[in-house]
C-alpha cells in the first residue's frame, strides 16, 4: 500500500503521541506497542559507568557550590546539612559496583 507524506506524518504523529511505534505489517502501516530493545551484559555495564560518571560530576558540582557559600559564610537554611548529604552521596557512588548488571544507585539527596 502506498502513502503519502502526509498520511505518514499524521500516523507517526499519533504513534508518537501514544508512545507507540509505526510498523509495516503486510504491507500496511500499523500503530503497534514498541518491541523491547535488549541489551547485551557488557552494554549495560557500559550505561552504568556512564550513569556512574554522571551522577559524581553532579555531585561534585554540587558540593562544590555548597562549599563555596559555607567557605564564604553565606550559608542559608541547612546548606551545612546539604553539604554534608551530597558529600555522602558521592562517597557511596564512588562505591558502586557497575560491573554489577542489576546495579542500584543510590538515592540523590534533595
Amino acid at each position: 500500500m502506498t502513502y503519502t507524506n502526509t498520511e505518514y506524518a499524521e500516523l507517526a504523529i499519533k504513534a508518537n503521541g501514544e508512545g507507540r511505534a509505526l510498523k509495516n505489517i503486510n504491507g500496511k502501516l500499523m500503530i503497534v506497542d514498541p518491541e523491547p530493545i535488549h541489551l547485551s551484559d557488557e552494554q549495560i555495564i557500559l550505561q552504568n559507568q556512564t550513569m556512574k560518571i554522571s551522577l559524581i560530576n553532579e555531585a561534585n558540582e554540587k558540593i562544590a557550590v555548597l562549599q563555596d557559600i559555607i567557605d564564604l559564610d553565606m550559608q542559608e537554611y541547612n546548606e551545612e546539612e546539604q553539604l554534608k548529604n551530597w558529600k555522602k552521596y558521592r562517597i557511596l557512588l564512588t562505591r558502586v559496583d557497575t560491573s554489577d548488571i542489576n546495579v542500584t544507585f543510590p538515592k540523590k539527596p534533595v
